[in-house]
């Protein structure tokens, strides 16, 4: 950023702006996209996502002053929305028991792409800057990216299935398994009557193998045709969904936020080179290829051996939350030096991925007849999150103590939300307190 920086003479603020542009797009594109994974699968969402995402990544070389940045990097966002059929597909190839551990793996490797990009394309530009000068040398940099979108929809497009059983076209809709209770399941959109809530003798049925909370659904529940309209909405008014959303706002909204703003703290803070800068803030992304994995392993570990449901996630979850905000204060405190600086900032990124890992473990089990919906909005949240978030850095500006400080305070109180949050008839504080499940 601060070579286009200079080679466009943009503000602080003019920075800022195409940063909140960026994310804004993700959000919008979140909230459509989940439940076109519900229509048409989410392979073909994410090849289309990709295709038209490179676009715009190629594009970027065409950018003359600020308003073309902010244009751009609007639809540049829209890529952002991968994220959505990245979870789903991940929900949908892999059995309930590991469905937070797989989600964690898969989300860890494409949030690790963040702090890859803070560490390669540094390196690209002094590449291609050795024989180019420095205002073209970024925009040809930005041709590598693209091409590697084009690569990866092909691949997704023509090498992928979108679930065990094929193609999202032939894909059997008559079973479908996922975990819910014994006292009953996911209570149903008021306008899907065919969802049942009662258990008749077929959807008592448990498969082979499977635990005592695996029931196999029958055709006659619509688990994942699209909901449409009404489904979406009804979603949205879910207290476990909000609840979720505030909480995504919270890891993954924050790490969007701290990924824009990292490199430019250690330059500004401690007077370090921009390469430095770019690589000591590459660790920050880079941490996802085990922080937010383990959050999910943990959240499906725990919840084995305390076997209530999804209480297990919910705790692991509540854990992680607040350790996230105790550190997150600390870091704070831990300005003063380059190397406590770093010490803190490897702990509280662990805890803001880790956060991503359960977040995605419990989203599952919200409401399967409308998991795409959920998927959009819970992701739309902690893009929402960015937003809220880079706005703060932005009052703030260069007050980078009291900004951290205010997040980790908030981080505390969405931590808090967990013991209001209810999944499939169960609450954390049930745990303690057996009789207050509802």
């Amino acid at each position: 950023m601060p070579t286009i920086k200079a080679d466009l003479k943009l503000t602080p603020s003019q920075i800022s702006d195409s940063n909140l542009t960026s994310v804004s797009a993700t959000i919008l594109a979140r909230l459509i996209v989940g439940p076109m994974c519900d229509r048409y699968g989410p392979r073909k969402v994410m090849a289309s996502l990709l295709l038209l995402g490179s676009i715009p990544i190629g594009l970027i070389g065409l950018v003359s002053d600020a308003n073309g940045l902010i244009a751009t990097r609007f639809f540049i966002g829209i890529i952002g929305a991968t994220f959505v059929p990245c979870q789903y597909w991940a929900s949908k190839m892999f059995s309930p028991e590991i469905v937070g551990t797989a989600n964690a793996i898969a989300g860890g490797f494409g949030n690790m792409g963040a702090g890859a990009s803070y560490f390669i394309i540094p390196l690209l530009y002094n590449a291609v800057a050795t024989s180019l000068p420095p205002h073209q040398a970024w925009r040809v940099t930005f041709a590598i990216p693209a091409c590697l979108c084009i690569l990866m929809a092909a691949a997704d497009y023509f090498l992928g299935d979108d679930c065990p059983s094929g193609n999202w076209d032939n894909h059997d809709s008559k079973l479908e398994v996922f975990d819910v209770e014994q006292h009953g399941m996911p209570q149903p959109d008021s306008d899907n009557d065919s969802t049942h809530t009662s258990k008749s003798d077929d959807e008592k049925y448990i498969g082979k193998g499977q635990s005592n909370n695996t029931i196999i659904v029958p055709a006659s529940a619509p688990v994942h045709q699209s909901p449409g309209a009404k489904g979406f909405f009804s979603q949205l008014k879910n207290p476990a969904v909000l609840i979720l959303m505030i909480q995504y706002g919270c890891s993954f909204g924050l790490e969007l936020a701290v990924d824009n703003v990292i490199g430019e703290f250690f330059h500004m803070h401690f007077g370090l080179s921009q390469t430095t800068s770019g690589m000591l803030g590459s660790i920050f992304g880079l941490m996802n290829i085990f922080s937010r994995a383990s959050g999910g392993i943990l959240a499906d570990y725990v919840n084995t051996l305390i076997g209530e449901g999804v209480q297990g996630r919910m705790l692991v979850h509540f854990c992680i939350l607040l350790l996230e905000g105790s550190f997150l204060i600390g870091f704070s405190f831990a300005m003063g030096a380059l190397k406590s600086a770093l010490a803190v900032l490897v702990l509280f990124s662990y805890f803001v991925q880790a956060g991503c890992g359960t977040t995605f473990s419990i989203v599952p089990f919200v409401n399967p007849s409308s998991s795409g919906s959920v998927y959009g909005l819970v992701g739309a949240g902690g893009s929402l999150g960015s937003v809220l978030f880079n706005y703060l850095f932005k009052v703030y500006e260069l007050n980078y103590v009291d900004a951290f400080r205010v997040i980790g305070y908030a981080v505390f109180a969405a931590a808090l939300l967990t013991l209001l949050l209810q999944v499939q008839g169960r609450m954390l504080i049930g745990l303690v307190f057996k009789g207050m499940n509802p």
